[in-house]
């Protein structure tokens, strides 16, 4: 059935994407938790343009080439982690909005536009939630135009029926195709909703980057050279001036380019020469003007080169790295690549459903690449060697067609783009000293893509395999549905840690939650000790509720340099001899730092003791919020620390119980 006739059930899929990923934008307003989205607000409010548009060209002119200051004309950013282009684009959205509703109201425009901080956040996570959202949609036509190529990727006829799952039958009349199945698994992926509610760069990379991709398949089926240069430099561009690491995008069209010339060069070998020209010269326009829209997008980059060289190549580089150990990166500490990311990101991010089913696709999409790469050398080996070889190179031609029994390699270049991006963007980040989950988000629809590619080579016609099944097994017993059972438990599971993650949006933040506590139990002039580095404090500063506690005092302790300080740990018994309360507002070091005791004994020891009871303290509230489907719960505190501290931490409470001496404090801590 052609996706393109009943596109019915991609539109449900596209608009319920939309919900999950628009619902409760401001889920952690006014105090927004995620330091990236903060850094890059902070950075929006600066700028400052001229209301009158007449004044808009001067002023760019003196900001940009004359680099005059004016009082009412601001784009410098002073902020060069992350490139301009976001920040530009929330910033002249909110413009035009307020002059919009300026005019619907009938007022005058003020001297300038500026934005200010809930407004920049808004804005930001608008365009997260909208290309998060449009994700889907390429994902969709990703899977389809691969699927329309690649046999083994046979659509559902719509003439078969499932007896056991009658709403399954009517999802596939409505047009369900790889490129549906795999949507609906990108729509309700977690770690893509969640990335959608901050107002960072990861969704806009992963859109852009899988369109990388898209254009790149495109070009090798019916894109024209034209189309393909514009539109890849215009996203290599854009992507670059969001993020540096969008150069991972030239590397799709390059391979995609390379193919064509390979396949152009076979068929004429008289024009080699000249076709090998034409093809260097897209290469060639591609870096050009892609480079060109990154300088237009993000300009101070080059206004400012030390500024960004700094940022970028210097204190940036050196944390992901680990030349520099940054307190907050602890966690990765003697992590393992590879492993790390299949323990700590992918189950959580994806759900296990769509990690396993989408990691054997990629393997098996891996093989059948690897298989015809060895099948092609050995056929260029066999066909130079002299006629005496020829009994041999039949025996390979035995060989090559017992393998394509079970594989079919037609068009594989195209799905060999797709897995080679995959992993090409992968492996270097894999093995990065810091694995944020965030370095994974853009390949993370790559395993909806592979596990709809893996479930449509099973229930396909084209493979072999399934013979040989059937010969085995006596025909009464032989029941497709199987197979289709498989596939409808697997829809439904793929799905549940979607609809389950977004609980979290649907309850206060854990530390909103945390705070009212607070207010109500913790007595006024109660001494707290809690922990430093956090965006925000608890208790959170409510006005209808300060009131009513206003006399807290509450330490932020430096923990992370406890066992380095010693002049800390002399603090650190003052506190806890004069401490109420204990403030435990995130996992981020006590799961981080109890991991290493030989590294961090008194850091360990201290949460040890806290937790066993010894420290005199008992523990009258955990407040969490892991996703859930009512009574059902996902405990996700294991996975890496930014899936779940900026938005749902679990805080920890503890009181004091049993009072103790400050060297009473030092003896059970330092008694090994």
């Amino acid at each position: 059935m052609s996706s393109n006739k009943k596109p019915y059930l991609i539109i449900i899929i596209f608009l319920t994407a939309a919900i999950l990923r628009f619902y409760n934008l401001m889920h952690d307003a006014p105090f927004f938790f995620n330091p990236d989205e903060r850094n890059m607000a902070n950075a929006i409010t600066q700028f400052r343009l001229p209301a009158n548009p007449a004044a808009i060209p001067s002023c760019l002119i003196s900001e940009l080439i004359t680099r005059s200051e004016q009082p009412l004309c601001n784009l410098n950013p002073h902020f060069f982690a992350y490139g301009q282009f976001p920040l530009y684009l929330a910033f002249i959205s909110d413009s035009l909005a307020r002059a919009a509703l300026a005019w619907l109201q009938g007022l005058p425009l003020p001297l300038n536009f500026s934005t200010d901080f809930p407004s920049a956040i808004f804005w930001l996570r608008f365009y997260s939630a909208l290309f998060s959202t449009l994700t889907v949609l390429l994902v969709y036509l990703t899977t389809n135009v691969i699927s329309n190529k690649v046999r083994d990727l046979v659509p559902i006829k719509s003439g078969r029926t499932i007896h056991f799952a009658g709403f399954l039958s009517a999802s596939w009349r409505l047009g369900m195709t790889p490129g549906t199945l795999a949507a609906l698994i990108t729509a309700f992926t977690p770690g893509l909703i969640q990335a959608s509610h901050f107002g960072t760069t990861e969704s806009l990379l992963t859109f852009f980057f899988l369109a990388s991709v898209y254009l790149s398949i495109n070009y090798l089926s019916h894109l024209s050279n034209f189309k393909f240069i514009l539109y890849t430099s215009l996203v290599i561009g854009l992507t670059t001036g969001s993020k540096l690491t969008g150069i991972f995008l030239y590397i799709p069209p390059t391979i995609a380019i390379l193919i064509h010339w390979f396949k152009s060069v076979s068929r004429n070998k008289k024009k080699r020469k000249m076709i090998t020209l034409f093809h260097g010269y897209m290469i060639y326009l591609i870096i050009v003007i892609s480079l060109l829209v990154f300088v237009i997008s993000s300009p101070y980059n080059l206004i400012e080169p030390a500024n960004f060289r700094s940022a970028v190549f210097g204190y940036e580089s050196d944390v992901a790295t680990g030349k520099y150990e940054a307190f907050y990166t602890r966690q990765f500490i003697n992590a393992t690549p590879i492993t790390f990311q299949m323990e700590k990101i992918f189950p959580y991010a994806l759900g296990w459903p769509v990690f396993i089913v989408g990691s054997i696709g990629i393997l098996l999409t891996t093989l059948k690449l690897f298989l015809s790469l060895i099948l092609f050398i050995i056929q260029k080996v066999q066909s130079s060697q002299p006629k005496a070889g020829r009994p041999r190179a039949e025996k390979f031609k035995v060989q090559k067609l017992r393998i394509r029994k079970y594989f079919d390699f037609n068009h594989l270049d195209l799905i060999g783009i797709l897995i080679i991006g995959f992993w090409i963007y992968f492996i270097p980040n894999a093995f990065l000293f810091a694995k944020w989950t965030r370095f994974m988000t853009p390949i993370l629809p790559f395993f909806a893509i592979f596990a709809g590619y893996f479930l449509f080579f099973l229930v396909s016609s084209r493979p072999k395999w399934r013979d040989l099944w059937k010969q085995k097994i006596p025909r009464q017993a032989r029941n497709d549905n199987v197979v289709y059972l498989f596939i409808c438990l697997f829809v439904i599971t793929s799905i549940l840690p979607g609809i389950m993650f977004m609980s979290i949006y649907t309850h206060e933040d854990t530390r909103v939650t945390a705070s009212k506590w607070i207010y109500d139990n913790v007595p006024n002039k109660s001494y707290i000790l809690s922990e430093t580095a956090n965006v925000v404090d608890i208790p959170l500063g409510f006005l209808e509720l300060t009131a009513h506690n206003p006399q807290l005092t509450t330490i932020s302790f430096d923990f992370y340099h406890l066992d380095e300080n010693p002049f800390l740990f002399q603090q650190l018994l003052t506190h806890l001899e004069n401490a109420d309360y204990i403030f435990i507002p995130s996992r981020r070091i006590f799961a981080n730092y109890m991991k290493n005791p030989s590294r961090y004994p008194l850091t360990t020891k201290y949460y040890q003791l806290l937790f066993s009871g010894k420290l005199g303290f008992e523990k009258v509230t955990e407040i969490t919020s892991y996703p859930a489907i009512g009574p059902v719960k996902i405990p996700d505190e294991q996975a890496e620390e930014t899936f779940t501290v900026f938005d749902h931490p679990v805080v920890r409470i503890y009181r004091k119980v049993k009072p103790m001496t400050l060297e009473e404090y030092k003896k059970i801590i330092t008694l090994n």
